[in-house]
Formats: structure tokens, sequence, C-alpha cells
């Protein structure tokens, strides 16, 4: 089956009904600026976008942005054009992500994961991705993965309403505090990214739902949990780690953030390119190592307190979207089909200026091989978690 997907994959079937981009229709970016880009101060810009041998200039700022991966020869960067403008064919904003996507060959893993998550709810947040070429005052630097940034604008909380609130990765999965060296802002512990909290501190709130998870009764916890966090946006969430393996997502690699006073907290997704195969450091997992899902104290209480309906919650979610073929095998290959489309020429040019078997990585697999191990990690996967929910009791984990 899986051989036959991937020559199903690779014999120019056409998705054009579903695609944001075409395989002729890959934009430009060029970044205007002398001198090197900072990787700590935001500075101006010109960004030509040109797509359609169409151009457009559009004031910007600009810095390089990345932990692990500022490691790496090709770079990532923050954008903060002046005005909003849709690059990529994606709706309008004026904050973005040029993602290298270095240590990922397929360009795939995180597209692919936010695709997915949407797809299983459209409540469910996640980025929106297209593929560029970015060039540096016409110097190529490759191919990009353009993506929206994950902020209260793109979220669409209720401005007027001063309980909404954004944190990018809060450290509310950890007992004890972290050491200094760990956080990006010492004076922000939590990464509060909206509001401003300099303006109102929203400290108060982020800690009593931290202290809620660890030390709130099993009772209580049980009937106040749903009130506090969207379950059915959590099961979404916990379903994707579990499929994708991404270990990296389970304490990080989220934004939480409230809508308004009225709703509940919920979960953004970001960064996945440690899934469907390989980890975050390019290392190949083909469940070799499982993600251990009770390193979250909000999973292991949900999924272990006794009388929690959430297991099977849980499960039921997962045979539905098997039904409604979003964690199919079909579906993974046609989403891979659709990206393939799109970038199969340009992954190419790309590895002329960076080349696959660079010291970075653990093999020399190409673009191709990389495709069959998400593929075959996808087949891999969906068999475990159909044999892991097909038990009456969901089992630990």
């Amino acid at each position: 089956m899986l051989f036959l997907g991937i020559i199903f994959l690779f014999t120019g079937c056409n998705f054009s009904d579903h695609d944001t981009q075409s395989k002729q229709n890959i934009p430009t970016i060029n970044i205007v600026k002398q001198g090197e880009i900072s990787w700590t101060d935001k500075e101006r810009c010109m960004i030509t976008y040109t797509e359609n041998g169409k151009s457009i200039n559009i004031p910007a700022t600009i810095k390089k942005r990345g932990g692990s991966s500022s490691k790496f020869y090709k770079n990532s960067f923050t954008i903060k054009l002046n005005k909003k403008f849709g690059l990529c064919n994606i709706a309008h904003e004026n904050d973005w992500i040029f993602n290298a996507n270095y240590i990922d060959k397929t360009f795939m893993r995180h597209k692919l994961s936010y695709d997915l998550y949407r797809q299983m709810k459209p409540e469910n947040t996640a980025p929106r991705c297209g593929y560029a070429f970015v060039e540096h005052n016409r110097d190529s630097l490759g191919l990009y993965v353009v993506m929206e940034k994950v902020n209260s604008g793109m979220i669409g909380v209720d401005k007027t309403d001063t309980m909404s609130m954004v944190f990018k990765e809060p450290k509310i999965f950890f007992e004890n505090r972290l050491p200094i060296g760990n956080i990006r802002d010492t004076t922000n512990y939590y990464d509060q990214r909206y509001p401003d909290i300099s303006v109102s501190n929203k400290t108060w709130f982020i800690e009593e739902f931290k202290n809620f998870l660890f030390y709130s009764s099993d009772s209580d916890f049980l009937e106040e949990i749903d009130k506090r966090i969207d379950i059915a946006n959590v099961i979404d969430w916990h379903l994707l780690l579990l499929f994708s393996n991404n270990s990296d997502g389970i304490m990080k690699n989220f934004f939480l953030y409230k809508n308004n006073s009225v709703s509940p907290l919920r979960i953004a997704i970001w960064d996945y390119d440690h899934s469907f195969g390989r980890d975050g450091d390019n290392e190949m997992n083909m469940m070799e190592h499982e993600l251990d899902c009770n390193r979250s104290i909000l999973l292991k209480r949900l999924m272990h307190i006794p009388g929690s309906e959430y297991p099977d919650k849980l499960k039921e979610r997962w045979w539905a979207l098997r039904n409604n073929n979003i964690f199919t095998y079909q579906n993974i290959e046609e989403l891979v089909a659709q990206n393939n489309s799109i970038i199969e020429e340009a992954v190419k040019k790309n590895a002329e200026i960076w080349p696959v078997d660079d010291k970075w990585y653990f093999d020399s697999n190409n673009y191709h091989d990389e495709l069959k191990i998400i593929l075959e990690f996808a087949q891999l996967r969906i068999n475990q978690l159909d044999s892991y929910f097909s038990h009456t009791q969901v089992a630990e984990n």
C-alpha cells in the first residue's frame, strides 16, 4: 500500500482545487537591507514581493530568529510589514515568519501538522503557511516556509475585553520554577504576549491556573477543569501530539490564549518539525522513542483521575477523526501530494544552495526519501493508535 501511495504521489496528481499555490507560482521575496540582518534588533528594510511577474515594495522591519536552529547556516526571520498584505495567498497580515525549515528536508512537517490541526476543527488555531524563494539583496537564500506569526491579531482575541490574553509556551506544566537560564525574559516568566505585560500583567491568572492543575483535589479538578480550559480543544491537541509523536510539543511549542472573559483557555500549536518520523534534531524516529504525555500535569490528571470521562472522549474523538478521513493514510498522502506539486522543483534549487548531506543531518537522504518516511510513519502510527484505541478501556499513556 505504501509503495502504491508513493507511486501515486509522484505521477503528477492534480490537487489544484485545494492548492493555495501552484508549482509555477512560487513567489520571490527579496529583503532589501544593507549589511547583515541582526539577531537582536528589529531593523528597517524593504520587502520586494514578486508573484506572477508583478512586484510590490513594502517597508518592514526584520530580525533573525531561532533557538536551537540558530546554529544552522540558513537562518529564519521575523518580519513586520508596515501594512497588512497577503503573502503566498494567505490572508492579509503584517506579522510573518520566514521559516528556513533547514532541518526538515521535506519542508512539510510544520505545514502538515498545522493543516491537520485545522482540519480536525476549524476553530483550532495554527499558522497558515505558503512557500516562497527568499533573497537578501538579490542573493538567493533558498526556499522558505512563509508562516503567519501567532499573536493576538492572528488568533482574533477580543481586544475590548480586559480578560483577553495570549501566552507563548507558558511554564505551567512545570511544578517548580525553571532556572533563570531557561527563561527568555526574566521579567515575564510565563511569556505573556498579549496584552503587553507592562500595561496589564496577567501573571496572577496563569499562576492561579497552574496551581489549580497541580494542587486541586481530584473532585474539584473534575468539576472545574472544563470551565477553565476547552476540553474539546485539548483533546484535538492531545491526539495531534500522539499522531505526530511530537514529544517537544508536550511542554512547549504551543500558545495558550483566552479570547474574552467568558471563554475558557485554548491551545494554538507551533513548531512541529519534531514529527512524522524525525526528531527535532533530524534524528530518525520511527516510534523507537515514543512521547510520554504524562509529562504534562494537565494530560496526566485528565487521563488518570478515577471517574474522569476524558479517556473515553479521547477514544471517541480518535474514531470520529478516523471515520471523517482526517487521521487516515489517504488524507496524509493527499496533503503530501498537494505540497509536493508546489515545491518539488523548488526543493531541487534549494539543495543547490543547502546540500542535503550537510554535517547537521544524521544521513544523506534526499527529498523523496524523506517523503517516503512521512508516509511510512503515518501508516505505522495509524496502525499503532488504532490498536491502542481499540481496547475497551484506553490504556494509560
